[in-house]
């Protein structure tokens, strides 16, 4: 093999698959909660459930380990026999990986597509970081060619002219004052806003069986503002909790109505429904992980084994004896159910019985406004507003909509249009602190959550300052990288100014 293909194969195409595998870990280390979900989702489309994002990662790990000592190797100049021979077995792999690499984040943009947006919002509440960083290497670069560009000059006997250092110079104070007018989303400007208020999704989803009662009373005692939940409408018409269009997850369906696992949940009539054990699988999967990190106790346990689904009015006994308000997703059912065509009118009626209109926070369509408005005028009107495509803001006031409901991506432009129109803003499903955080320093009025037990007990934004204290440390940060500038440019002058200063004798 010629040294060049060597090269190639040893370096550049290692480092490229090394930078592929970073990218790959650095995404799921940063985003461990979306997991459960992508377990699940694999797990349908695959028919088998397994830790497929662990595996990945090992996977990931393994060819970056692999790719590094490759690089190692041939840069001591120690190139082994055996890292020749298996160049042919790991270029292919190399570029299976890389392959999959593409193939998988286009797969889960497609079904997941916030998750493009997420990562920059991501890179902009921690952007002080990277800030920091290229301020400092751009001044070191900066530093290193303007040494090289005046020995070059002195060598060559040529006078110097100044302007490229100048240019430099003006450059880096661009750099430096450009984060200062558009600063990182982690700096606040003036008092901190109000802590957006708390929702819980499906009840304290990551401690106990989502959308059961042991759920939604551990939401209530860790502080929740209001339940979110899912409703599905039985094959006789009656309401219950389940997210899922079949019950093959969260129940024991497979052995009580092995048969019939994978029918849609709106084909059982609610007495086969609520004899299903809802609790079981979170023990045996803890899904977050929750159980083998001690968050759950041994009494908790045994309640959660005993868990079955919940109907609708057993929910809304919750929310009327603890005062919470109430958001829903209907999911509903298919054109030939036998109450497809009147489901919203079903639950609506049913939760307008209950008598608590205020809790109520209703997903209404424009289409189904004025008869809601007419028949239950305190409930709160919901318009889930799609992220990639928002509706205006007066048109949605003008319609009588109090609340818009949306992916916690939706763009910081349109959220404080939707503010500044009198609009409650609440966000879904916000799981991680720094995300939670952002919002808050935001003036979100609330978000939905599976992790309430962290987002209820954060009493600060994390890694959030106020614009004065930025101006201070952004300040130390430019004189630092100004004087690195300067210092390496002009370190020849500075030795020769010092060897012929006049000494005292």
């Amino acid at each position: 093999m010629s040294r060049s293909v060597l090269r190639w194969v040893q370096v550049i195409f290692a480092s490229i698959v090394l930078v592929h595998t970073v990218l790959f870990i650095f995404f799921w280390l940063t985003n461990s909660l979306f997991y459960s979900d992508t377990n699940d989702y694999l797990a349908n489309m695959l028919g088998s459930r397994r830790d497929y994002v662990s595996l990945c990662l090992l996977i990931s790990a393994s060819i970056g380990l692999w790719s590094a000592g490759r690089i190692v190797i041939y840069t001591i100049r120690s190139t082994h026999r055996l890292a020749t021979l298996t160049t042919w077995l790991y270029v292919p792999i190399g570029l299976v990986y890389i392959a999959f690499f593409y193939g998988s984040f286009r797969l889960l943009f497609k079904e997941s597509p916030g998750q493009l947006p997420r990562l920059g919002q991501m890179i902009f509440y921690f952007r002080w970081m990277p800030d920091i960083f290229l301020l400092l290497l751009a001044s070191f670069l900066a530093g290193l060619w303007s040494k090289g560009y005046l020995r070059r000059r002195k060598v060559a006997g040529k006078q110097v002219s100044y302007l490229p250092l100048w240019l430099l110079g003006l450059a880096l104070i661009v750099l430096l004052v450009l984060p200062l007018a558009n600063p990182p989303d982690s700096v606040f400007r003036g008092a901190l806003p109000a802590k957006p208020l708390i929702i819980a999704h499906r009840g304290a989803a990551m401690l106990a069986p989502e959308n059961t009662l042991a759920s939604a009373n551990l939401a209530t005692s860790l502080g929740a503002y209001g339940l979110e939940t899912d409703l599905h409408i039985s094959s006789d018409g009656k309401l219950f909790l389940m997210h899922d269009d079949t019950l093959k997850r969260t129940t024991n369906v497979e052995q009580v109505y092995p048969d019939r696992a994978a029918d849609g949940a709106e084909y059982f009539s609610l007495a086969e429904v609520t004899q299903l054990n809802a609790g079981k699988w979170f023990i045996v999967r803890d899904p977050y992980h929750t159980i083998a990190s001690g968050l759950v106790s041994d009494e908790q346990l045994k309640e959660y084994a005993t868990q079955t689904v919940p109907t609708l009015d057993d929910e809304l006994q919750i929310i009327r004896k603890y005062q919470l308000v109430f958001i829903f997703d209907l999911k509903q059912p298919p054109v030939d159910h036998p109450y497809a065509g009147h489901f919203f009118d079903t639950a609506f009626s049913q939760i307008h019985a209950a008598g608590i209109d205020p809790q109520i926070w209703l997903i209404v369509d424009k289409g189904q406004l004025e008869a809601v408005q007419a028949t239950a005028p305190r409930m709160k009107l919901v318009y889930a507003v799609d992220f990639q495509t928002p509706v205006r803001a007066d048109e949605l006031k003008s319609s009588g909509y109090q609340i818009i409901n949306a992916d916690y991506v939706l763009s910081k432009d349109w959220i404080r249009k939707y503010q500044e129109a009198g609009l409650w803003v609440n966000l879904y499903t916000v799981d991680e602190p720094w995300q939670f955080s952002r919002l808050w320093l935001l003036g979100v009025h609330s978000i939905i959550t599976t992790n309430i037990q962290a987002m209820g007990t954060l009493d600060h934004p994390i890694l959030s300052i106020a614009y004065e204290l930025y101006i201070l440390l952004w300040s130390m940060a430019g004189l630092l990288s100004l004087g690195l500038f300067f210092g390496l440019a002009f370190s020849d002058l500075f030795k020769v100014w010092i060897a012929n200063r006049p000494r005292n004798r």
